[in-house]
């Protein structure tokens, strides 16, 4: 059965003729620019009004039914959280309303990376954290739909990963996305399947004009060296030489066999330079260089660690143990 299925759909507030349906495991991203029909939609399957024609079935119910809430989970920058709120208490506070188990706020606050920032409060939040406890707030009840409005929009690269990973399992598990998006290029590398919306109807997809041939220029030399700074030092470190690196205080770190030292680059843009050189991102604050690992090491169920050949340890998040097998063949 599919979990969503819109038929002939039609609404005063711009919408015309809307038909499609989602399957369980499908991530289905809606593409459209501001104002061409996405918000009354989210309406209509938020049981916010009624369509003028056509209909909405979510499992199986309309979104008026009270089993429908049951079915769907919705994140988006319109369903905001209380700003006074920390982050577990925002989550808690759901939770509650869902009658569920203190430890499903756990799992869903360490599934999306927000335990380092669970006692602050929601106002201090980055845009990507903002963004990850939305959909955390929307994962809780483990609904079989989900409706994420521009869930990758405007937030940081590492946020960016997190979400993309955590909707990617939710498909796995068999689970229905629905995403909107403007065409953020994340998102449609996440999505299954894109629908195109203009002006409340949906489209064929835009033809992109192929852009006229150029002269072949030569590439720029590529310089794999990283420059990094102890004290009064500054020493230039081939990949290979480099351990791991670590996000720590606003700064950022590579560590080798002559000590931890500084480099001028964020997190993402060193995972960029080092990815082709074996290096793994196995938490959102490390990066290793997969050849100086020598055991996977599991602490708990779902706690686990990388064990370096020279006998250092560096934490391996939960989420990212499959990537990891994937790219291991394990």
């Amino acid at each position: 059965m599919n979990l969503l299925e819109i038929e002939d759909l039609h609404h005063p507030d711009g919408l015309y003729g809307i038909t499609f349906s989602l399957a369980p495991g499908e991530v289905l991203a809606l593409v459209g620019s501001r104002g061409n029909g996405k918000g009354p939609l989210l309406r209509l399957l938020t049981g916010k009004g009624r369509p003028s024609r056509g209909w909405i079935r979510i499992a199986g119910y309309t979104p008026q039914e009270p089993g429908a809430t049951a079915q769907i989970g919705v994140a988006g920058s319109d369903w905001g959280v209380n700003p006074l709120h920390t982050v577990r208490e925002a989550l808690a506070l759901f939770a509650r309303l869902w009658s569920l188990p203190r430890e499903r706020v756990d799992q869903v606050a360490a599934a999306l990376e927000l335990k380092a920032v669970a006692n602050q409060p929601v106002c201090s939040l980055s845009p990507g954290e903002l963004a990850r406890l939305r959909l955390g707030r929307a994962l809780l009840h483990n609904p079989p739909l989900l409706v994420l409005d521009e869930p990758i929009d405007d937030v940081d690269v590492e946020s960016a990963g997190i979400i993309e990973t955590v909707i990617s399992a939710q498909a796995e598990e068999g689970k229905g996305v629905l995403l909107t998006t403007f065409g953020h290029p994340r998102a449609l590398r996440l999505a299954t399947r894109l629908l195109y919306m203009e002006f409340g109807r949906l489209v064929d997809a835009p033809a992109v004009p192929k852009p006229p041939a150029e002269p072949a220029e030569p590439a720029p030399p590529r310089v794999d060296l990283i420059a990094a700074r102890r004290d009064e030092r500054i020493v230039l470190f081939s990949p290979g030489e480099i351990l791991y690196a670590y996000a720590q205080d606003k700064s950022v770190y590579i560590h080798t066999r002559e000590g931890d030292w500084t480099v001028p680059f964020t997190l993402a843009e060193l995972e960029e330079r080092l990815a082709p050189h074996g290096f793994f991102r196995a938490h959102r604050a490390y990066l290793v260089n997969l050849a100086q690992v020598r055991e996977i090491a599991a602490w708990t169920r779902s706690s686990f660690s990388l064990r370096l050949r020279d006998g250092g340890e560096i934490p391996l998040s939960k989420h990212r143990v499959a990537e990891l097998k994937e790219l291991l063949g394990w």
